[in-house]
């Protein structure tokens, strides 16, 4: 691989993107409901009688709060459909999102400071780019904030949690970005509100089609080397075909763990600071939003003939699952 292609990888750094009363009641004594459930799971789980229970994703439950999420139920927005971006000029490209668009997007943060996007994908997980602990493993260090909206204050349901354990997957190259993908467990799950809520996993290997258009989301740079965004961004980006984003990055750069997603005309695209973000696609027949990739590189920010690259999340789909039930976890706290 050229020094010039290994030097715009390793350069891509960090890259890669109210609810009324009753609603509140029933959030929490959903929560309390859960952790309850998970103290007996995990007495259970210390006699090693039997294997700890699977982490159950309740996609079909009716929603009967109208449009906000309910505790557990996956990939459903608090607020309407996203905006339809085009291209202007601001992610890159994108526009600003509503709060609440996107309750399953997290910040990951390194000693306070913005590291990276994640994604809560159960009540006590969230995936995240692997290339995001390169230079520090220290789970001491990270905290994850969820409901988390405009970085320069502290938002309403905002919550900020330790790290238990950063699990990055085996297999992940720092040279070529293959396996970038990592799962951070919490030490609590957070309070369900209508601003955090998980997004849905793949229910199998079958994904969308290229050419269905998906959304990214985060605070990444507006430009290449611009700074940060200080709210969400979002933008809609239609997926591409593998042969389509070989064609463009080079057939040598792409594996089948990774796709593109973007416009080859340029001007939309995640940009550093987005790195482990959701990039999510709506369910044809379902109002609810699946996870098909985690922003992971690119060769600068919204260039034409450079859609940006992400970690197809379908592929590691087992390790998701065999990570998160590996081990009987009791976190430390009700809250």
């Amino acid at each position: 691989m050229p020094a010039s292609v290994l030097q715009a990888l390793s350069s891509r750094g960090t890259r890669v993107l109210e609810a009324a009363l009753e609603s509140a009641e029933l959030a929490l004594e959903a929560a309390l409901a859960e952790h309850r459930q998970r103290l007996q799971a995990c007495e259970t789980c210390g006699n090693q009688t039997q294997p700890c229970p699977r982490v159950q994703r309740s996609t079909d439950l009716p929603n009967t709060l109208g449009d906000q999420p309910l505790p557990g139920l996956c990939g459903h927005q608090a607020l309407a459909a996203p905006t339809v971006t085009t291209a202007k000029g601001k992610i890159v490209g994108g526009s600003v999102a509503p709060r609440g668009a996107w309750p399953w997007l997290v910040s990951v943060r390194l000693d306070g400071e913005l590291m990276c996007g994640g994604v809560l994908v159960a009540p006590a997980w969230v995936l995240t780019a692997a290339h995001c602990f390169t230079g520090n493993r220290n789970e001491l260090a990270w905290t994850v904030v969820v409901g988390d909206y405009d970085l320069g204050k502290q938002d309403e349901g905002e919550q900020e949690l330790p790290v238990s354990r950063i699990i990055t997957h085996h297999k992940f190259n720092p040279k070529t970005f293959h396996g970038d993908v990592a799962l951070l467990e919490l030490t609590r799950p957070p309070v369900p509100t209508p601003w955090v809520s998980p997004v849905c996993l793949p229910d199998g290997p079958l994904e969308p089609a290229p050419g269905t258009p998906c959304y990214i989301a985060g605070w990444g740079s507006l430009y290449e080397e611009g700074p940060a965004a200080e709210v969400v961004m979002e933008a809609r980006v239609p997926l591409l075909s593998q042969d389509a984003c070989r064609g463009a990055l080079g057939q040598d750069l792409l594996t089948s763990a990774m796709f593109c997603a973007g416009y080859l005309s340029g001007g939309i695209d995640s940009c550093q600071g987005d790195s482990g973000g959701p990039l999510t696609c709506q369910d044809p027949g379902a109002r609810r939003f699946v996870l098909y990739g985690i922003t992971s590189w690119g060769d600068g920010c919204g260039e034409r003939g450079k859609p940006g690259v992400y970690t197809r999340v379908a592929a590691f789909a087992d390790w998701i699952t065999r990570q998160m039930q590996r081990e009987c976890h009791c976190g430390g706290g009700t809250g």
